[in-house]
């Protein structure tokens, strides 16, 4: 980093750690060549996606993965703090995976039917508008570990949720009658009758979740 400082003004003391002077050298020249970056440039999801690592490294974040979506980046930096203050818990779980489009159910030791041993957890996830693939299993267990309590053990279960329903509609067509007072009392056949008919549209969902044995 002594080559970098005498390219620039370093504003922080002698006694800065070498990881200090690379953010303020990257901080600095990310700023030089972006346009006025603020006022969104400590947020998250505003802010130009060159600076969503830096906040990443800023904010203390243990699970950054450079081939998570951008949208995903910027929502895990964004609860980056909430993640922190909540981790080890079954909230804390949740924010954390929810940061990468993922919903979880987590039920804790002593709510299993049996019992199981104490500090155990059992998670199911599902991943959302995602393949269900090796590659989302290993990205939402490196979360799971990385929010979890170290003492934890934990049951992971990838489930996949799809919905359906029945649905049931039907149109009346009103009949066209034609009249004829004659004396007789006949009615003369003509092209004004029209029957009685209805249509309908039917629409088959059914609900139904399926559990694959992706436990670690």
């Amino acid at each position: 980093m002594s080559d970098l400082n005498k390219a620039f003004l370093s504003v922080q003391p002698n006694n800065a750690s070498l990881i200090e002077e690379a953010l303020e050298f990257a901080w600095t020249e990310l700023i030089q060549s972006t346009f006025c970056p603020y006022p969104n440039l400590k947020q998250p999801l505003l802010t130009e996606k060159t600076f969503v690592v830096l906040l990443a490294g800023e904010r203390g974040v243990t699970d950054w993965q450079p081939k998570d979506t951008l949208a995903s980046q910027r929502k895990t930096v964004d609860k980056a703090f909430d993640i922190h203050r909540k981790a080890g818990t079954r909230f804390g779980l949740s924010i954390a995976l929810d940061a990468i489009d993922c919903d979880v159910e987590v039920t804790p030791w002593h709510q299993m039917q049996p019992r199981h041993a104490p500090y155990h957890i059992e998670c199911i996830a599902w991943q959302r508008n995602q393949p269900l693939d090796k590659a989302a299993t290993t990205r939402i267990l490196s979360r799971i570990e990385s929010t979890k309590s170290e003492r934890d053990t934990v049951d992971f279960i990838m489930a996949l949720g799809v919905e359906f329903g029945f649905e049931f509609s039907a149109v009346k067509q009103n009949s066209v009658i034609a009249k004829d007072d004659h004396c007789s009392g006949n009615i003369k056949a003509s092209s004004g009758f029209a029957p009685l008919s209805w249509g309908a549209a039917t629409r088959l969902i059914i609900t139904t979740d399926f559990e694959f044995g992706a436990v670690a």
